[in-house]
């Protein structure tokens, strides 16, 4: 399997890198939103210690070999605004899995779409996948409608996906193959070995839909509306298990110490970060919050007895 360019795709607004230390405060703002975290099978990043401990883990899967996890920033003008994400479900039959999370205040803006576009890019082109999938909590219409229109099919809906907050959670699955990608069709066992077809068509020259579009207002019978919330692709053949610390009760705050206790807390966390990405620096996690455990299934091939 090769490995992608330094150089990540990039589009008209957009573009991917990996997470670096300074982003953990612009990080945490994003994952710790609830409007964000209201479609993931995790809770709210709400502490520096939550998002630090998740930035932490992404860089040790980044430096495993095969990679096989892809938990890349997302870009715009210079601003991180999100994060887009890809894993390899599987290597021999080049399979994968991607999702997109962007912060509130760029959602109808059509940057889902384009940030979608670049992961099945790096899917497809660098990595040379087969197949890609995403899953999409059928409540979430905004992220079905992202799905739909960057060409993935429907493939069903997974009942009772994940347990969140004592509450199951149904998925809805979309996917979409290199031949598919690229303007060819389905794929298949007859397309496995035949010759790429032209490259994907450009992309729309007018986006008339808003991937990301508010909420409207309340109806003529004074309901609430449905809240529309970010795309929320999950990703990785183990979701990260991203838990919450429970807080021990503390005594109130003095005046003046709550701006000194959260800076000294996002110092910390971005010191452990950067101890992370320090090659010299090997050591074992603590108690992580972010933790995704990816297994490898050794096939034994079990030979008749000689006679």
């Amino acid at each position: 399997m090769p490995s992608p360019l330094d150089d990540y795709p990039r589009g008209p607004r957009l573009s991917l890198r990996e997470f670096r230390p300074d982003d953990l405060l612009a990080w945490q703002r994003i994952a710790g939103d609830p409007r964000v975290a209201a479609h993931t099978p995790w809770p709210a990043l709400a502490t520096p210690d939550t998002a630090g401990a998740w930035l932490a883990e992404t860089a040790r899967m980044a430096q495993l070999q095969p990679r096989r996890s892809f938990y890349l920033a997302v870009e715009q003008y210079g601003d991180l605004i999100g994060s887009a994400t890809l894993d390899i479900l599987s290597f021999p039959h080049r399979q994968g899995e991607i999702g997109v999370y962007l912060r509130p205040d760029r959602w109808a803006e059509g940057l889902g779409t384009e940030a979608t576009r670049l992961l099945l890019e790096l899917a497809f082109s660098r990595l040379e996948l087969h197949r890609v999938q995403t899953t999409v909590d059928p409540r979430n219409t905004a992220g079905m409608r992202v799905a739909e229109h960057v060409k993935m099919r429907p493939e069903g809906v997974l009942l009772d996906r994940f347990l969140v907050g004592g509450q199951w959670q149904d998925r809805a699955m979309y996917a979409i193959t290199m031949p598919e990608w690229r303007g060819g069709g389905r794929g298949g066992a007859h397309a496995a070995s035949a010759p790429a077809t032209a490259e994907a068509t450009a992309a729309e020259a007018t986006d008339t839909f808003d991937a990301f579009a508010k909420p409207a207002s309340g109806g003529a019978d004074g309901a609430t509306p449905t809240v529309t919330v970010t795309v929320s692709f999950e990703g990785g053949p183990e979701e990260p298990a991203l838990g919450v610390p429970i807080p021990s009760p503390a005594e109130e705050p003095q005046p003046g110490t709550e701006q000194h206790d959260e800076e000294a807390a996002f110092a910390e966390a971005e010191a452990q970060f950067a101890d992370e990405l320090d090659p010299d620096k090997v050591s074992e996690p603590q108690v992580l919050t972010a933790q995704i455990v990816m297994e490898q299934i050794e096939v034994v091939h079990i030979l008749p007895r000689e006679p």
